[in-house]
């Protein structure tokens, strides 16, 4: 069972920005294990039911590349050759050959911060164009799921919009969500007590649940 996060994890992960090198991470290999890797396989274990109640197909596996990020970079075609990340995250979504091309819930931690949504982390051309297409063929349908987001202001929608924009006869609310090459919607929080405790299983929970209908628009929209 989940019961939070650790300061020593966030250490960590601090002192790994300052030690960036194979040799430093396995002499703390079992810090690593025991304060980010095991509580965040414990966290993906106790949302998998609220999940999979929401999206049947969605992957929920407690598993490093299936719902939890590698702590390895891939250097390969970056010009920061550190080996290691100092930020993790885990992320709830249906599994796609191109990464980043299906909506997903997420969370995501660094030393300083933590956030968590629902997005694209980065959507093809092609999934843009059919959700602006299933956003003019139903607006109707679009709309509520909009409008419930007027009436708070944690999460916040965000994507690179078109250096062009993409012309259509849309009212104005619409257009924030018009104009984007990858869309999602989220927030971000200082590493606060929630961090550190169990209610952050709930946190999330709530808001991946508050977020199922705008998910659920996305898949239609793509499939």
């Amino acid at each position: 069972m989940f019961n939070g996060f650790t300061k020593t994890g966030i250490q960590f992960l601090k002192d790994l920005a300052a030690n960036n090198n194979k040799e430093w991470f396995e002499l703390n290999r079992q810090i690593y294990e025991k304060n980010l890797l095991t509580p965040l396989r414990q966290l993906v274990s106790d949302l998998q039911l609220p999940l999979k109640s929401m999206d049947a197909e969605i992957e929920t596996s407690p598993a490093i590349n299936k719902t939890i990020s590698k702590i390895y970079r891939d250097t390969r075609f970056s010009a920061d050759k550190s080996p290691f990340r100092t930020e993790q995250w885990i992320s709830f979504k249906r599994p796609t050959k191109i990464w980043g091309n299906v909506p997903e819930f997420y969370f995501y931690f660094t030393p300083e911060k933590y956030g968590y949504g629902v997005g694209f982390y980065s959507a093809t051309p092609q999934n843009m164009e059919k959700i602006r297409s299933y956003i003019l063929a139903y607006p109707e349908k679009f709309e509520p799921i909009i409008a419930s987001y007027n009436t708070q202001n944690l999460f916040i929608p965000g994507g690179e919009n078109y250096k062009r924009p993409v012309t259509n006869s849309l009212p104005e609310k619409f257009q924030e969500w018009f104009q984007k090459k990858s869309l999602y919607l989220g927030c971000e929080k200082d590493i606060d007590t929630v961090f550190f405790s169990v209610n952050l299983k709930d946190t999330l929970e709530n808001a991946f649940a508050e977020n199922a209908r705008l998910y659920h628009f996305w898949l239609e929209a793509i499939l």
